[in-house]
C-alpha cells in the first residue's frame, strides 16, 4: 500500500511568490523614478550652467550632452536602461 502525497494548500504556494514580486515591483518602480528625477535634475542643471555662459550653439550642445553627474545620480542612470 503507498500513501498518495499531499499537495500544499494553494494559498500556501502562492504566498512567497506574491511576495516576492511585489518587492521586484516595488525596487524596479523605485528606480525608473529615482532615474526620471535624476534626469530631470541633472538636464535641468546643465541647461541652467550652459545659458549663463556665452558658449556657440554647438559647444552647448556639447556641453549639455556631457552633463555633470554625482555618484548617486550616475547609479540611477546606469541601473534605469530607459533614461
Amino acid at each position: 500500500m503507498t500513501l498518495a502525497p499531499r499537495r500544499l494548500p494553494i494559498r500556501l504556494q502562492r504566498g512567497p511568490t506574491m511576495l516576492l514580486s511585489s518587492v521586484l515591483l516595488a525596487l524596479v518602480l523605485s528606480i525608473y523614478f529615482g532615474a526620471w528625477a535624476v534626469s530631470a535634475n541633472v538636464d535641468a542643471r546643465s541647461l541652467r550652467s550652459i545659458n549663463d555662459s556665452g558658449l556657440t550653439p554647438d559647444a552647448r550642445a556639447a556641453a549639455l550632452a556631457d552633463g555633470e553627474q554625482t555618484g548617486v545620480e550616475h547609479t540611477f542612470l546606469f541601473l534605469c536602461p530607459f533614461h
